[in-house]
C-alpha cells in the first residue's frame, strides 16, 4: 500500500484523486515511530478512549463535547468503523508502545483534493501531556501524505488560547499563515482561529537538517 502514490499528475481529475483516497483509507496503513504505532482505531480501544474523551481539559479547545458516557464512546467508535470501510475517515489511533494503550488520535479533519492540501487534527490524553508524542506522530503522518499521498500544504488550525496546540505546529515546522477572527461558534461562543501551514517543499528542506 505504502508504495502506490497518490498521483496528482492531472489537477482537474477530482474523481481518480478520490478512488485513490479511498482505497488508502479504507485499508489505512500502520504506521510507526520510536515509541508509537499508529493504527486504526477498533473496537477494543473504548475504555481508553473515553478516559481522554470524558476529559474537560482534553476537550476545551476541540469542537465536539466531552463524552458523557462509555456507551457514547463505544457508539462513536462503531460509527467510525463505518467511514474508515467507506474510506471517508481519515484519523490514526496512536498507541504507545510501552503500554499499548490507545493515547490519542491524529489525522486530517479535512481534505481538498482541488487544492493537494489536507487539515491535520489530534487529541492527546492528559496523562501523556509533555512527552513529545503528539509532534513525534504528527510528523510521521505530515511524511506519510507527502510522500504518499502527494499533498502539496497541510494546515492546522487552532481556537485562541490553545497554546499546546500551537507548540505541536511549531515544532513540526508549521508556521503562521492567517488568522480569523471570531470565526468558529464552538459551544458557548465566537472562537478566534489561527491557521499554521507548511509546503512539501519546506517539510523536505527541514528533513534534510536532521
Amino acid at each position: 500500500m505504502l508504495g502506490r502514490i497518490f498521483s496528482f499528475l492531472k489537477k482537474d481529475d477530482k474523481s481518480a484523486k478520490l478512488a485513490n483516497l479511498k482505497e488508502i483509507f479504507s485499508n489505512i496503513p500502520k504506521l510507526e515511530t520510536k515509541r508509537l504505532v499508529l493504527r486504526r482505531i477498533e473496537d477494543g480501544d473504548t475504555l481508553d478512549m473515553f478516559e481522554y474523551s470524558a476529559d474537560l481539559d482534553v476537550t476545551q479547545y476541540l469542537v465536539w463535547k466531552p463524552h458523557a458516557t462509555v456507551a457514547e464512546t463505544r457508539d462513536h467508535i462503531a460509527q467510525l468503523q463505518k467511514k474508515y470501510d467507506n474510506g471517508q475517515f481519515y484519523d490514526w489511533g496512536m498507541v504507545y508502545k510501552e503500554d499499548g494503550r490507545l493515547v490519542g488520535t491524529c489525522g486530517f479533519t479535512s481534505i481538498d483534493l482541488g487544492k493537494n492540501l489536507g487539515e491535520v487534527g489530534y487529541v492527546l490524553s492528559k496523562k501523556y501531556w509533555g512527552k513529545g508524542l503528539m509532534p513525534e506522530a504528527l510528523e510521521c503522518i505530515m511524511d506519510f501524505a507527502f510522500r504518499h499521498l502527494g499533498f502539496d500544504v497541510i494546515e492546522g488550525r487552532f481556537m485562541d488560547g490553545n497554546a499546546k496546540s500551537k507548540k505541536v505546529m511549531e515544532k513540526v515546522g508549521m508556521a503562521y499563515a492567517k488568522t480569523a477572527h471570531r470565526s468558529l461558534y464552538v459551544r458557548d461562543g465566537f472562537k478566534t482561529v489561527y491557521t499554521y501551514s507548511i509546503t512539501r517543499e519546506d517539510f523536505e528542506k527541514r528533513k534534510k537538517k536532521y
